[in-house]
C-alpha cells in the first residue's frame, strides 16, 4: 500500500529499538483515546449495554482489523483505525435498528440481534471494499461530490451530538458495569458537566499550542483527573464510568448466520443492510484514500496504492466484524504523528498491539477511571471535528457576503443531505445523496473538458522580442504547454483532468491551465488543482492559472475550498497570453539574453537599417529622446498621430478597450526594445486607435510627422530609405496579427 521513497535504511541500534517500542506504546494510549468515545458512538443506542458492546468493538477494531490491514497492506506505519466517518455511519445504523420496534420485543431487547446485524453490515462492507480494490476501482469513491459527503456528515453530527448532550448533563440513564456509581440521573449533574468541560477545554488549548501532540489523550487524561479528584476527595458523583472487561473478545459475532433464524433476521434486513454497507464503504474509502494519497504521502514521503489499500481495508473491516467491531479507516493523522515520533513499521506496530491487547487483558483498573462523562465530551469533539476546512470556509464566504451560484449550490447540498440524514436517517440520506450525484454528475459532462494542448513553439504572447530572443523561444518553445479547459472542474472530471495534465506536463518547464471556458470549480475540483500543483512542482514544472483572480468567480471557488489561500497569487494571471509572457521572459531570463534594461542605440532599429555613419548623425538631431515612468501613457486612444516611437529600453503595451467588458482595457500587443511603434496614424495623420503604456520605466526616440517631411525636403534619397523599412515594419505586424487571429479563432465544426 505505501513504500517509503527512501533508498537504504540505516542500521538501526538497540536505543532506536527501545524509542521505538515507547512510541509504540505511546501510540496505544492515543489509539484508546481515539477509539473509546468511537466504540460508544457506534453502539449508544443499546442502552445500559452500549459502553461494554462499544468499547469490546473498539478493542476488536484496532486490534484485529488494523493488524490485519497492516499485514496485508505492507505499510509503513499501522494506520488503519476506527474514524469518525464510517464509525458515525455505523452508528447511524444501529440507531435505526434500536428504534425497530420488533427487534426492542426479543427477549434480548434487540441486543443480540443488533450486535449480529451491525457485525454482518460491517462484513458486507468489507467484502464490498475488497471487491473495489479487485476490480480496480481505487478511486470510485471520489465521483461522490464533497458537498453530498460534507452533508451526511454533519447531518450525522448534529445526530450525536443531540444524542451525546444529555450524558454530558448527566442525565442519561447510562450504565453497564460500573453503573452504580453513576446510576441514573433525572436532573442535571454538575460535576458530570465539569468533567465533560474540563475535557474539552484541556483538548482545545492542547491542539492550539501544540498541534502534533495527543491532544485527545491529554484532554481524556485531564478529565479523569478532575472526575478523580472530585470522587475522593468532594465525594461527588460524576455518573457511571468504563467497565472492566478483563478478556479477549472472540471472533464468534457472525455465528448466527449458522441458523435459519440468523438467515431469515438478514433478509429482513437485508435493504439496509446493503445501503448501509455500501455507504461506510463509499465514504470509508474515500476517507481513507484523501487520508493516504493526499494528506500523508508528501509528509511521509511514501507512495500508496489505492486499490492494494482498499483491499486491505476490506480485509480489516471483515475480520473486525467476525469479533464483533466497528469499521476502521486509513488515519493520516495517526501516521504522521507516530511518523515524527520515530516510529517504524515492524517495532512499534508490535509494541502497539501488545500494548492494546494487555491493556483490555489487565488494564480494567485503569480504564475503570475514566468517566463516561469525559468519553461523551470527547464523542463532541469528533462531531465538531467534521466540520473540516472546506465546510470552515464555506461559511467564512458567507459571513463576508461572497455569495454565487456555485456557492448557493453547494450549501443546498450540505443543507438537503443533512436534513434528511436527521429527519428520515442513513437510508433515505444515501440514496438522497447518489441521486443528487447522478444528476449533477449528468448535468456538468455535457461538455468536454481538454479543448486543446498547445506549446509555446505554435503559440506565443503578444509580446514582440528582438530577433535574437525570438529566435531562441522559437526553438525552446516546447519548454511550455498551455492546456486549455473547457466545461466543468468537478468531483467527476477531477481526476481525469489530473491525469490529462500530468500527461501534458511530461517534458515541460510551464504547464498553463487556461480556464476561460470553465463553467465552475467544485470542492473536489479545487482539491484536485492543489494537489496538481504539489505533484508539478515536484517534478520541476510550474503550473500557472490563467482567467483567475482573488476576486474572481473561479478564484473565490478556489479559495472557498480551503486551498490557494495565500495573500498573493503570482502564478494566476488575468488571461493566458500573460501568463504565456511571463512564462517566456523567465525562460529568456534563464538563458541570459533577455535586454529590457539595455538602451539600444538608434542604429540597433529596423528603421536605420543599412544607413551609412554620416546618415546616421544626419538623422540624430531630428529624433527626440523621451523617458516615460511606470504605467504612464505615451499616447491615448483618439489622440492626433502626429509622431512614430522607437523603443529603446523597458516594455510598451499597447492596449484597447475589452468589446467583452466595457471600460476594461485589454491588452493588443506588448512591445519589447528594438520594436517601432505609432507610426500607421502619423503617416496617414489621423488619430491613434489605441493606448500606449509605459509597463515599465522606457526610454523612447520619437519622429514627427513635421521632421520627416523637413528630412524629405533636405534628403529625399534617406526619406525613401525610411519609408521602406517603415513598410517592411508594417509588413511584419501584419504576419503577427494574422498569427494572432489565427490563435484566437474558433474551430469550425
Amino acid at each position: 500500500m505505501e513504500q517509503p521513497h527512501a533508498a537504504s535504511a540505516p542500521q538501526r541500534t538497540v536505543g532506536d529499538f527501545a524509542r521505538e517500542v515507547g512510541q509504540g506504546i505511546s501510540s496505544a494510549f492515543v489509539l484508546v483515546a481515539m477509539m473509546l468515545p468511537l466504540g460508544l458512538i457506534a453502539f449508544a443506542p443499546l442502552g445500559g449495554y452500549a459502553v461494554e458492546a462499544g468499547l469490546r468493538a473498539a478493542f476488536a477494531a484496532a486490534i484485529f482489523g488494523t493488524l490485519t490491514a497492516f499485514v496485508l497492506s505492507g505499510a509503513l506505519l499501522p494506520n488503519e483505525v476506527p474514524r469518525a466517518s464510517s464509525v458515525f455511519l455505523f452508528a447511524a445504523f444501529v440507531l435505526r435498528l434500536a428504534a425497530d420496534s420488533e427487534l426492542r420485543a426479543s427477549p434480548s431487547q434487540g441486543v443480540v440481534e443488533i450486535l449480529f446485524l451491525a457485525a454482518l453490515c460491517l462484513a458486507l462492507t468489507g467484502v464490498i471494499q475488497i471487491a473495489f480494490g479487485f476490480l480496480r476501482l481505487g478511486n470510485i469513491a471520489r465521483f461522490v461530490p464533497y458537498p453530498v459527503v460534507a452533508g451526511l456528515m454533519t447531518g450525522l453530527a448534529i445526530s450525536l451530538v443531540l444524542y451525546e448532550l444529555p450524558e454530558v448533563l448527566g442525565t442519561h440513564g447510562g450504565g453497564g458495569e460500573g453503573g452504580g456509581e453513576g446510576g441514573g440521573h433525572a436532573v442535571v449533574n454538575g460535576w458530570a458537566i465539569l468533567v465533560a468541560v474540563v475535557t474539552i477545554v484541556t483538548f482545545v488549548l492542547v491542539r492550539r499550542r501544540w498541534p502534533r501532540s495527543p491532544s485527545k489523550l491529554i484532554g481524556l487524561a485531564a478529565g479523569t483527573a478532575v472526575a478523580t479528584v472530585i470522587a475522593v476527595l468532594g465525594h461527588g458523583d460524576v455518573g457511571p464510568r468504563v467497565p472492566s472487561l478483563g478478556k479477549l473478545p472472540l471472533p464468534d459475532a457472525l455465528s448466527p448466520l449458522i441458523s435459519g433464524d440468523g438467515v431469515a433476521l438478514a433478509l429482513a434486513f437485508g435493504t439496509d443492510l446493503l445501503v448501509t454497507a455500501l455507504a461506510i464503504a463509499v465514504v470509508g474509502s474515500l476517507d481513507s484514500l484523501l487520508a493516504a494519497v493526499g494528506e500523508a504521502d508528501g509528509p511521509l514521503d511514501t507512495a500508496h496504492h489505492p486499490n492494494r489499500l482498499l483491499v486491505a481495508l476490506g480485509c480489516g473491516n471483515l475480520v473486525s466484524s467476525l469479533f464483533g467491531g466497528v469499521p476502521v479507516a486509513y488515519s493520516s493523522h495517526h501516521a504522521i504523528t507516530t511518523h515524527h515520533a520515530g516510529g517504524f513499521k515492524l517495532v512499534s506496530s508490535i509494541a502497539t498491539t501488545v500494548t492494546m491487547v494487555l491493556l483490555l487483558r489487565y488494564g480494567g483498573p485503569l480504564l475503570h477511571l475514566i468517566p463516561i462523562a469525559a468519553l461523551s465530551a470527547m464523542m463532541l469533539v469528533i462531531a465538531v471535528g467534521l466540520i473540516d476546512r472546506w465546510a470552515g470556509t464555506t461559511i467564512d464566504r458567507l459571513r463576508r457576503g461572497q455569495y454565487d451560484s456555485e456557492l448557493l449550490v453547494n450549501i443546498a447540498l450540505v443543507l438537503l443531505v443533512a436534513l434528511v440524514t436527521i429527519a428520515f436517517g442513513l437510508v433515505a440520506a444515501v440514496v438522497t445523496g447518489l441521486i443528487l450525484s447522478m444528476g449533477l454528475f449528468l448535468a456538468v459532462m455535457n461538455r468536454s473538458l481538454i479543448r486543446s494542448v498547445q506549446t509555446g513553439a505554435t503559440r506565443g504572447s503578444r509580446r514582440v522580442y528582438p530577433p535574437e530572443q525570438a529566435s531562441y523561444l522559437r526553438v525552446e518553445g516546447q519548454r511550455i504547454t498551455v492546456l486549455e479547459l473547457d466545461g466543468a472542474i468537478f468531483f467527476g472530471t477531477a481526476d481525469r483532468l489530473a491525469f490529462e495534465a500530468l500527461r501534458a506536463a511530461h517534458g515541460t518547464e510551464y504547464l498553463i491551465v487556461d480556464l476561460r471556458r470553465v463553467t465552475m470549480i467544485d470542492a473536489s475540483g479545487a482539491l484536485m488543482l492543489n494537489k496538481l500543483q504539489r505533484l508539478l512542482r515536484e517534478q520541476n514544472v510550474t503550473m500557472l492559472l490563467a482567467y483567475v483572480s482573488p476576486t474572481s468567480r473561479l478564484g473565490r471557488a478556489l479559495q472557498g475550498a480551503g486551498v490557494f489561500v495565500q495573500r498573493h497569487h503570482p502564478e494566476w494571471f488575468e488571461d493566458t497570453d500573460r501568463a504565456l509572457e511571463y512564462a517566456e521572459r523567465r525562460i529568456l531570463t534563464a538563458a541570459h539574453i533577455a535586454s529590457d534594461e539595455k538602451e539600444l542605440a538608434i542604429e540597433d532599429f529596423a528603421l536605420f537599417k543599412r544607413l551609412t555613419p554620416d546618415e546616421l548623425r544626419f538623422m540624430k538631431p531630428f529624433l527626440d529622446r523621451q523617458l516615460f515612468a511606470a504605467h504612464a501613457a505615451l499616447y491615448h486612444d483618439g489622440q492626433q498621430g502626429e509622431r512614430l516611437y522607437l523603443l529603446a529600453r523597458g516594455a510598451v503595451s499597447i492596449v484597447a478597450e475589452d468589446p467583452q467588458a466595457r471600460g476594461k482595457p485589454r491588452r493588443v500587443v506588448t512591445l519589447a526594445p528594438g520594436v517601432i511603434f505609432g507610426e500607421s496614424a502619423m503617416i496617414e495623420g489621423g488619430t491613434r486607435s489605441a493606448t500606449a503604456v509605459a509597463d515599465t520605466e522606457v526610454v523612447t526616440y520619437s519622429l514627427s510627422r513635421a521632421n520627416l517631411e523637413a528630412i524629405h525636403q533636405r534628403n529625399p534619397e534617406l526619406a525613401r530609405r525610411l519609408l521602406l523599412n517603415m513598410l517592411g515594419h508594417l509588413s511584419g505586424l501584419l504576419r503577427m496579427t494574422t498569427s494572432l487571429v489565427r490563435d484566437a479563432s474558433e474551430a469550425v465544426d
